[in-house]
C-alpha cells in the first residue's frame, strides 16, 4: 500500500503508466530493452571506460573524483533501498525484471551519475558542443526515468530521488576535484 506525502502523485501516475504499458506491446517491448541495456552495472562499466579514457587524456585528477562519485552512487542506491524499504508499484503486471526495494531507482542513480560525470569530465571545445552534450545527457536520463515508471518498476519519486542523489554525489565530486586542483595551483614550487 502506498502511503506518505508523495502518494497523491505517485499512485495515479504509476497506475496510468502501467495501464498504458499493458496495452502498448511494441513500445513496452522497447522499454524492456532499455531496461536491460541500462542496468546499473552496464552503465557504470561504460562510465569506467570513459574514466580510463580521461586518465589517458591527462585528466587523472578529475577521473579519480569521478570514480569516487561512481563508487558512492553504486553503494548508496542499494543501501538506501534497504533502509527505506519501499515496495515497487506494479511488479504483478509482469512488465519488469526489477526486484528488491524501490527508493531510489538504481537505474536513475546510475544513469544520471554517469551522464553527469561524462558531461563534466572532458572540456567541451565550444558552447554548442557543451549544449549538445547536455541535451543528449538529459534525453538519456529522461528516457531511463520514464522507462522505470512505464514498466511499473518505480514510482515517479523513486526516479526523482535517484536523480537528486546523482546530482548531489557528482556536485560533491566536482567541488572536491576543483578544490584539489586549486590547491595544486597555489602550492609553492619545490625549491632545488
Amino acid at each position: 500500500m502506498l502511503r506518505g506525502a508523495t502518494a497523491g502523485l505517485d499512485g495515479p501516475v504509476s497506475r496510468a503508466a502501467v495501464r498504458a504499458a499493458e496495452g502498448a506491446g511494441g513500445l513496452t517491448r522497447a522499454a524492456q530493452v532499455v531496461e536491460a541495456l541500462t542496468q546499473p552495472g552496464w552503465v557504470y562499466l561504460a562510465g569506467l571506460v570513459a574514466l580510463v579514457a580521461a586518465v589517458r587524456a591527462g585528466r587523472a585528477h578529475r577521473a579519480r573524483w569521478a570514480l569516487g562519485a561512481g563508487v558512492l552512487a553504486s553503494l548508496a542506491s542499494p543501501l538506501l533501498k534497504a533502509l527505506v524499504g519501499r515496495e515497487r508499484p506494479a511488479l504483478e503486471a509482469g512488465l519488469t525484471t526489477a526486484g528488491g526495494g524501490a527508493f531510489p531507482s538504481g537505474h536513475a542513480v546510475g544513469s544520471a551519475t554517469v551522464v553527469l560525470l561524462l558531461l563534466l569530465l572532458p572540456p567541451a571545445p565550444s558552447r554548442r558542443t557543451a549544449a549538445l552534450r547536455w541535451a543528449a545527457g538529459a534525453v538519456f536520463a529522461l528516457l531511463v526515468g520514464a522507462d522505470r515508471v512505464w514498466l511499473g518498476a518505480h514510482w515517479p519519486t523513486d526516479v526523482l530521488g535517484g536523480w537528486l542523489l546523482a546530482v548531489a554525489l557528482v556536485a560533491g565530486a566536482r567541488a572536491a576535484a576543483d578544490r584539489g586542483a586549486d590547491r595544486a595551483l597555489t602550492r609553492p614550487a619545490p625549491e632545488g
